[in-house]
C-alpha cells in the first residue's frame, strides 16, 4: 500500500514486474514476499551484474529505502507521536489526505492517531514495537475508538449519524430514534446454518413420506446464532446510550404498547438486574427499555404519543406549507417599496426552467412504442396487435390495456411464426414435406414448445418460400447475405422524432426480422400476421416503423436500404413499403 502511494508511486505494473523478477531469479531458502522482492531487485541493479527493465523505478525504490532507514534510526530515540509526526512531514502524507474528499476527517483522524500515541506512553509501555503490538490487539478485539470530533462541540450544528458512527464521540443532546425496528433475524431461518463452532446444521429430508423437518442440530445452532446476534445488539444498544452528555431522547413506535408495557411491568428483578431468560425474548430495544423499567427507573421518563395527534400534526403543516406556497405563486410584487427588491423578487418567482422539454421526454423508448405512438385505429375503434417478438417488448413490457381482444391468441401465434422463421433455414426447404420435418424437429429440440407449434401452418411458411421474396431470402442465406433477428440501439434527437423541441438523444432499440445484402446495398423485411383484408392497412400501421429499421441499419452499416418490405402471412403477400 505504501509503495503504491503517493509516498513512493510505484505503479501496478511496476510491482508486478519486481515480483516475477523475484521468482524468476528465486534461490533456494530465499525470503518470500514482496519486501525481499523489492530489496533483490535493488541489490541486482545497484551491483549491475544483471539486466534490469526499468530504471525508474528503482530510484523510487532506493529513495523510499533511504528514507525508511531514516525513520528507524530516528524511532530508537524519538517519542512515538514526534515520529509520526515527522512521518507526515516527510513524506507528504498529511498534505495529501487533506486534498482528498473529506481532508477535514481524514485530517482530523491522523491527529487522533498522534494524540493516542502520546497517551500511550505516558503508561508503563514504551517504543514503537510496543505501539503497533497494541494497536494490533485493538483489531483483533475490534475496538475502535471511531472518527475523530471534526465540528466543535460550540459549533450550532446537528448531526445525522448511524450507532456505529458516533462510536468514541460524545454530545450534549442525542436522539436515538427507530427503537421500536424489530431486530433482523433472517440469518437464522435459512435452510442451511453455519457456525464456526458447531458447525454446519440443515434439515431432515424424508424422501420416501416426502416430508422435511428440522434437526436437533439446527435447533441448537439457531439458538446459538440468535443469541450471538442479540449480544451485538446490546452492545449497539450501549454504544447509543452512552453518546448523551446531558440528555437522551429514545424515540420508538409499537402498535401494542399498552400490551407490552404490561407485559414487562410484571418482570421480576434478581439483584436489580432483568434475568438472563426474559432479556433474551426481546425483539426489539424498545423491549430492552421497558424491561429495564420495571423496577420504577426514576431517571427515565415516559410519554407516551397516540399516532393519530402526530398524524394531525402532519396534516396542519402539509396544509400550511401549500397555503405558503400559493401565497408566494401569487404574491403581488407591485407592492413591493423597493424597486431593485421588486425585480428581484420577479426574477424568481417568474423563473422557468430553460429545460423543461427535457424533463418530460421518454430518454429511452422500444421500437413497438414508438409504433403504437403512429398507430390507426381499426374500424371499431381498436388498435390492432401485431405478433413480432420485439413489438410484444422483448425490450418494453406488455401493459394491460396492450392484450388483443382474443385474449393474446394472436400475440402468441405472431411470435411463433417470427420463431419459426429465425429458425428456419430457407436454403434447404426443397418441398412442404420438408417444412413440416422441420417444424417437428425444432419441437424436438425443445427450442418450440409444441402448443406454438400447433399455432403455425406449414403450408403458410411453404407460400411464403415460393414467393419472390421467399427465394431472394432462400438464395442469400445460401450466400451467407442473410441477417436474422438484429439487435439494435440507436440514438435519435427527439426533434427528428417529433417528440419535442429538444436536441436531446432518446435511445431507441429494437430487433428487425430480417435483412439481405443485395448489389451494393440492404433490403429490410418484416413479417406480419395482423389479421387484414389489404396491404395498404399495414403499410398505414407499419410504414413508420421500417422507417426506425431503415435508419438504424444504415446508422450500423453505412450502407443504404434500398427496399423495404412487409411480408403478410395472411395474405401470403409482399407488399413495398
Amino acid at each position: 500500500a505504501v509503495l503504491r502511494s503517493p509516498v513512493v508511486g510505484a505503479t501496478d505494473e511496476e510491482l508486478a514486474g519486481i515480483v516475477a523478477y523475484y521468482r524468476k531469479c528465486a534461490d533456494k531458502g530465499q525470503d518470500r514476499g514482496l519486501y525481499a522482492a523489492v530489496r533483490r531487485y535493488l541489490d541486482d541493479w545497484e551491483q549491475n551484474d544483471r539486466e534490469l527493465p526499468d530504471d525508474t523505478v528503482c530510484e523510487k525504490l532506493q529513495g523510499f529505502l533511504q528514507l525508511l532507514a531514516a525513520f528507524r534510526r530516528e524511532s530508537t530515540y524519538l517519542p512515538i507521536h514526534e515520529l509520526i509526526y515527522r512521518v507526515y512531514e516527510r513524506t507528504g502524507y498529511y498534505d495529501y489526505v487533506s486534498a482528498m474528499p473529506a481532508g477535514e476527517t481524514r485530517r482530523a483522524n491522523l491527529d487522533m492517531l498522534v494524540e493516542k500515541a502520546a497517551v500511550y506512553e505516558k503508561s508503563s509501555y514504551k517504543g514503537l514495537f510496543h505501539f503497533i503490538r497494541y494497536i494490533e490487539n485493538l483489531k483483533k478485539f475490534n475496538t475502535d475508538f471511531g472518527e475523530a470530533i471534526t465540528a466543535g462541540e460550540e459549533d450550532n450544528t446537528v448531526r445525522i449519524m448511524s450507532i456505529h458512527k458516533s462510536k468514541g464521540l460524545e454530545f450534549p443532546v442525542v436522539f436515538l430514534a427507530g427503537m421500536g425496528k424489530k431486530f433482523n433475524k433472517q440469518d437464522v431461518y435459512g435452510k442451511i446454518l453455519i457456525d464456526p463452532e458447531l458447525g454446519i446444521g440443515t434439515d431432515y429430508l424424508d424422501l420416501e413420506n416426502r416430508l422435511k423437518t428440522t434437526t436437533l442440530k439446527k435447533n441448537v445452532l439457531r439458538r446459538k446464532m440468535e443469541l450471538d446476534s442479540l449480544g451485538e445488539e446490546l452492545r449497539v444498544l450501549y454504544v447509543a446510550l452512552s453518546r448523551a452528555k446531558e440528555q437522551l431522547i429514545m424515540t420508538g413506535t409499537d402498535r401494542y404498547l399498552r400490551k407490552s408495557m404490561e407485559k414487562y411491568a410484571q418482570v421480576p428483578l434478581v439483584n436489580g438486574q432483568v434475568p438472563y431468560t426474559i432479556l433474551s425474548t426481546a425483539g426489539s430495544y424498545l423491549d430492552w427499555m421497558l424491561m429495564g423499567m420495571s423496577g420504577g427507573c426514576s431517571e427515565i421518563r415516559l410519554t407516551e404519543v397516540p399516532v393519530q395527534e402526530i398524524v394531525g400534526e402532519e396534516l396542519v403543516r402539509q396544509v400550511e406549507s401549500r397555503q405558503s406556497k400559493e401565497g408566494l405563486l401569487n404574491l403581488d410584487c407591485s407592492r413591493t417599496y423597493k424597486e431593485e427588491f421588486r425585480e428581484a423578487l420577479e426574477r424568481h418567482l417568474n423563473y422557468r426552467y430553460p429545460y423543461e422539454v427535457d424533463v418530460r421526454l421518454h430518454t429511452k423508448m422500444s421500437v413497438s412504442e414508438l409504433k403504437k405512438q403512429g398507430q390507426m385505429a381499426d374500424e371499431a375503434g381498436s388498435v390492432r396487435q401485431s405478433g413480432p417478438i420485439e413489438e410484444q417488448g422483448l425490450f418494453g413490457r406488455i401493459e394491460k390495456n396492450d392484450v388483443p381482444p382474443d385474449g393474446g391468441y394472436g400475440a402468441t401465434r405472431g411470435t411463433a411464426y417470427h420463431r419459426v422463421m429465425e429458425l428456419l433455414p430457407f436454403d434447404r426447404m426443397a418441398c412442404l414435406e420438408d417444412v413440416e420435418r422441420y417444424l417437428d424437429k425444432i419441437v424436438e429440440k425443445k427450442q418450440m414448445t409444441a402448443e406454438s407449434r400447433d399455432m403455425v401452418s406449414a403450408s403458410d411458411i411453404w407460400a411464403f418460400l415460393q414467393s419472390d421474396l421467399g427465394k431472394r431470402m432462400s438464395l442469400a442465406q445460401k450466400d451467407g447475405r442473410l441477417h436474422k433477428e438484429q439487435q439494435f440501439v440507436m440514438g435519435i434527437p427527439a426533434r427528428e422524432m417529433g417528440a419535442g423541441d429538444s436536441d436531446e438523444l432518446i435511445v431507441v432499440q429494437g430487433i428487425i426480422d430480417a435483412y439481405l445484402e443485395e448489389d451494393g446495398g440492404l433490403v429490410v423485411m418484416d413479417y406480419k400476421t395482423d389479421k387484414v383484408r389489404r396491404g395498404e392497412t399495414l403499410v398505414e400501421h407499419y410504414k413508420k416503423q421500417l422507417d426506425y429499421y431503415q435508419h438504424a441499419l444504415e446508422q450500423m452499416t453505412g450502407k443504404t436500404v434500398k427496399e423495404k418490405i412487409i411480408y403478410s402471412i395472411t395474405l401470403q403477400q409482399e407488399i413495398p413499403c
